[in-house]
């Protein structure tokens, strides 16, 4: 009840936790590195050191564990995006300072943003909320963008928003497995470019 003091959790919960947790982190890796449908159970139960009944115990099968490692991932992608400054005004920083958001949960969670933006993840009957998540949150930004004249006024959003999300998942999910190979300064940049000089209005 409200006001008194919670209950903190006893040995053998916090060891549960502890299991899940490290359950969790170890399958974000694998499912990063080898894909869900390579990883298996028992190498995942392997490297995590734990039984394969364990794995089972926390999550039934590894769809359940790719649906929880989703969830994750767009909690955290959700903090990253809540970090804008709502003092964005002109539609190119506004679209800019969105795309280093992205960029920022994949430099600061590279295996668990490889692991979202994995379009076999995403096809997945265990992505399908993390796909509806990513495609209305870009319907959403481009519907704001048509009403402040950013972009065209006879775009369908629908359609816009889910070839928007292919190219978000194409360079973020290609750039969290390859950091080295382009600064986050030019992922910024093409993916601004991208969306600013291609919907752009014509007026």
């Amino acid at each position: 009840m409200e006001g008194q003091p919670q209950k903190l959790p006893n040995a053998r919960q916090r060891s549960q936790i502890e299991t899940r947790t490290r359950l969790l982190d170890v399958a974000a890796h694998l499912f990063a590195k080898d894909g869900c449908n390579k990883t298996t159970t028992k190498n995942l139960a392997s490297q995590a050191g734990v039984a394969v009944g364990t794995v089972y115990l926390h999550f039934g099968d590894k769809d359940t564990l790719l649906q929880e490692l989703l969830k994750t991932a767009i909690s955290h992608l959700k903090q990253e995006m809540g970090k804008i400054s709502p003092g964005e005004t002109d539609g190119f920083s506004l679209v800019q300072a969105k795309m280093n958001g992205l960029a920022n949960f994949a430099r600061r969670f590279p295996a668990l943003a490889a692991v979202l933006f994995d379009p076999v993840n995403l096809a997945s009957p265990a992505g399908q909320d993390a796909a509806n998540f990513l495609t209305k949150s870009q319907e959403n930004g481009l519907m704001a963008g048509i009403s402040a004249g950013y972009y065209r006024g006879d775009l369908h959003s629908g359609l816009a928003a889910r070839a928007l999300v292919g190219i978000l998942v194409q360079i973020l999910g290609w750039w969290a497995r390859n950091p080295q190979a382009a600064s986050q300064t030019e992922i910024v940049e093409i993916l601004t470019e991208l969306r600013m000089n291609g919907l752009k209005s014509q007026g």
